[in-house]
């Protein structure tokens, strides 16, 4: 009998989740650094200078992130098998 806790999922499922889950924390430990950053700074400039950091090293994650998802999102269609493999239906005219 299985158990029913743990979800009898493809690999490549579990590695998109895995993905997605490590993306989110990766995001989240940049942008509090980020955060961070700004009190050690002594002028304008610094503080201006770390925001801009900031801001483009979030998207950088984020398009890595989505980057990542279509590429094994695509991957996981192309290797989804809907239907068993059967008997080779005809196309075509049939005769009668």
């Amino acid at each position: 009998m299985r158990s029913r806790r743990i979800p009898r999922w493809r690999l490549l499922t579990w590695m998109i989740l895995a993905f997605n889950l490590a993306m989110l924390l990766w995001l989240v430990i940049a942008l509090d650094e980020a955060g961070e950053g700004g009190g050690r700074c002594a002028g304008e400039l610094c503080r201006d200078a770390n925001d801009l950091g900031s801001t483009v090293g979030a998207w950088l994650v984020i398009f890595f992130w989505l980057a990542g998802v279509v590429l094994l999102g695509v991957a996981w269609l192309v290797t989804h098998r809907t239907e068993q493999p059967g008997p080779r239906q005809r196309r075509g005219w049939h005769r009668h």
